[in-house]
């Protein structure tokens, strides 16, 4: 149980308690503060399965999220890539592995994926394999979503084309005023900003497209994000989401842009919640979708028990596979490590051993923003979890704030309670003195 202490548009101190394994938000006096409000025995609930090593999960043969890493290749050197750690382990595979794994899918998938998702590295290093698996997996699943995650510096009018054939939904990675932090920006350059634009324009009927962006400690305001993209396309439409906050998935990232310090984290705190005080966040998917789901757990009396990881990996109906069909912990790993969980022929002996459950970690089990969180990435662990961790917490922070000022008018001070954050490295300067 923790106090939320606020303060109103008067500046009048305001108090609420909320409990996060029970969903509870309630007034002092223990009345609900939001209409309708549940509480968590009002319905049964369906229990999130908690994996950890001791404790593997399974995956199914009959996915209902398909994704299929086509390599960890990529044009970009991001300065925080969660890929990066990982390219060593990636499995080579050639054009003709994408005909091998078609072949393979008939073998094991047994039931109809309502989404496929197509990643890299970047993926459109690996047209030729797309240009294999895609008509193929659209006649055998022609009501299955296509989605795809791209840079968007290769884009040609082929392409494009391509895109539009398959209906392919497109997210561009691009941090806009922070892009500096990944590379060389694609609106420099006319061709490319050209193309980007035509995309836009061609995919935005009907949600198709948009444009993610993770915030850094030098690039955190949600709304000037998605100003920066308007401007760039001259379309007050655009929409802009977030790929939520950096994380910290090597030592690089550990040695600058995932580490914030208390003035960012501040600023970033602000900037989302106020987001949502001047409406842009709820123009932000990201945004919008967490502070909605938020309220609904709140709501309906959510427990904690039935809340899985944010990434969904942790489920046994998720399934990563790259194109020798060796399943993965997260498209975001290699299969010949740690996150090779074994053939996808053999579905039956698969172990999800390589991940942890946030309701194994002491810091999740004692976090106001668990609800907003949902244990950040499930397979990181010590200095990198924990740095990770705490900018996921900030953030969660920013976001409960803001939903708290947009829903009730109050302005989130402080909580009291039991708050326990895991211990991160501490960094201290060396100066050498002549």
């Amino acid at each position: 149980m923790f106090t939320l202490h606020c303060s109103d548009a008067d500046g009048k101190s305001v108090s609420l308690r909320y409990a996060p394994h029970e969903s509870a938000l309630t007034n002092m006096d223990g009345t609900p503060v939001l209409k309708g409000q549940a509480s968590a025995s009002s319905r049964i609930w369906e229990d999130a399965e908690r994996i950890s090593p001791q404790h593997p999960g399974r995956k199914l043969a009959n996915p209902e999220v398909l994704k299929i890493q086509l390599g960890l290749g990529c044009n970009y050197t991001c300065s925080y890539c969660n890929q990066s750690s990982q390219v060593d382990s990636m499995a080579m595979t050639k054009t003709s592995d994408a005909h091998d794994f078609l072949r393979d899918l008939d073998t094991w998938l047994k039931g109809t994926p309502t989404r496929i998702e197509f990643w890299g590295g970047e993926p459109l290093l690996y047209i030729r394999k797309l240009e294999i698996l895609v008509p193929e997996l659209d006649k055998r699943f022609p009501d299955a979503e296509f989605c795809m995650v791209t840079n968007g510096s290769l884009l040609t009018p082929e392409i494009l084309d391509f895109i539009a054939r398959y209906d392919i939904c497109i997210t561009v990675s691009h941090d806009g005023p922070g892009q500096y932090r990944r590379g060389e920006d694609p609106f420099d350059d006319p061709r490319r900003a050209a193309l980007l634009k035509a995309l836009w324009n061609e995919r935005k009927t009907g949600e198709r497209m948009q444009f993610s962006s993770v915030l850094t400690p030098d690039n955190s305001d949600p709304a000037l994000l998605r100003r920066w993209f308007v401007d760039k396309l001259g379309d007050e439409s655009v929409v802009t989401s977030l790929e939520g906050v950096v994380a910290t998935h090597d030592d690089k990232a550990l040695a600058g842009p995932g580490v914030w310090t208390e003035e960012q984290y501040r600023s970033l705190k602000e900037s989302v919640a106020s987001s949502f005080e001047t409406g842009e966040a709820l123009r932000i998917p990201a945004l919008r979708e967490k502070a909605k789901s938020f309220l609904q757990s709140i709501v309906k009396g959510t427990p904690s028990s039935s809340t899985g990881q944010k990434c969904g990996m942790d489920r046994s109906d998720h399934v990563a596979v790259d194109l020798h069909s060796n399943v993965l912990t997260c498209h975001n790993t290699g299969a010949n490590a740690q996150h090779g969980l074994g053939s996808a022929l053999k579905m039956e002996d698969i172990r999800l051993d390589t991940s942890t459950h946030w309701a194994f970690r002491e810091c999740c089990s004692h976090c106001p923003v668990l609800q907003l969180c949902g244990g950040s990435c499930m397979y990181l662990e010590g200095d990198q979890f924990a740095q990770s961790c705490e900018n996921e917490y900030q953030f969660g922070l920013g976001v409960l704030d803001g939903t708290l000022r947009r829903a009730l008018g109050l302005k989130l001070d402080r909580i009291e309670g039991d708050v326990r954050r895991p211990a991160r490295r501490k960094v201290i300067s060396i100066v050498a003195h002549a």
